[in-house]
């Protein structure tokens, strides 16, 4: 049974309609029909904007998992960098030569993708669940959300709806929930698609997908659904990592000149971004 995304049109469709499929036959597909796949903070604003509708459409948005068009890619240094809206990904077919599942990328063109790049022991928490602090302070959240409100009313929402539904008895301080699954690079740089988990796996966000096996399901907007993508609850104006480390860089140079308590406030505020 197809998935009951939209109660009112198709603006988000999903590849396949019913069950799931490799993801390299999928995305020739969604880019056929004239759509782009729908990103890890798209996904998340979707979710939240769904949060008081039926519970057919809840469901299905809360309860699945979904493969987003973001990317994570890996070097055998163990550098990971993460490419946003990935136009490799949008490019791939069954004929993109790949190695046990991912996409194969030559070392020169990993130097020129763009994107956040993390060093080895710089990704913070992984493979273990985190607690709504953590997630919200981790740096691979922080960069697939965009934009750190949207991460705060996501996590909050997260857990709060793991709670009702499945740990009644467990205090919001005790629950765990939302971590981040990688792999590793092997001999040679590879790309996968992000995949973020449904409820019942506390909404994960997953870096290991098989994108040739059976068990994808790819998620595309319609063009004329783009526009209002991120004007539902909770949006705001995004802002990156960077913003915010050149707004701590401004801080640290403003307290050379002014008394570190007048800027207490400020980089109070800024801290929780």
């Amino acid at each position: 049974m197809a998935l009951k995304l939209n109660n009112t049109r198709e603006a988000y469709k999903s590849f396949p309609e019913k069950g799931t499929a490799p993801n390299v036959k999928q995305m020739p597909l969604l880019i056929a029909d004239g759509r782009v796949p729908m990103n890890t903070s798209q996904l998340m604003q979707r979710r939240l904007d769904v949060r008081n509708s039926g519970n057919e459409v809840k469901s299905a948005w809360m309860d699945n998992y979904f493969d987003t068009g973001d990317a994570v890619v890996y070097h055998p240094d163990g550098r990971v960098k993460i490419v946003l809206d990935s136009q490799d990904l949008r490019n791939m077919t069954p004929d993109t030569p790949r190695n046990s599942g991912a996409l194969i990328v030559v070392p020169e063109v990993y130097d020129t993708l763009q994107g956040e790049e993390f060093k080895e022991g710089k990704l913070g928490q992984v493979n273990e669940w985190m607690s709504r602090k953590d997630v919200k302070a981790h740096p691979v959240w922080k960069v697939l959300a965009r934009d750190q409100r949207l991460l705060n009313d996501y996590t909050d929402h997260i857990f709060g709806e793991y709670q009702a539904r499945f740990a009644k008895g467990t205090s919001l301080g005790e629950i765990r929930a939302m971590r981040v699954f990688l792999d590793s690079a092997g001999d040679n740089p590879k790309m996968r698609a992000w995949c973020v988990s449904g409820l019942v796996d506390r909404s994960s966000a997953y870096g290991r997908g098989n994108l040739e096996n059976d068990s994808g399901r790819f998620l595309g907007i319609a063009p004329e659904a783009l526009g209002a993508v991120g004007k539902g609850v909770g949006s705001v104006k995004a802002y990156t990592v960077a913003d915010l480390q050149e707004a701590e860089k401004q801080l640290d140079n403003l307290s050379q000149v002014v008394k570190p308590e007048s800027l207490k406030k400020v980089r109070s505020l800024v801290e929780k971004l």
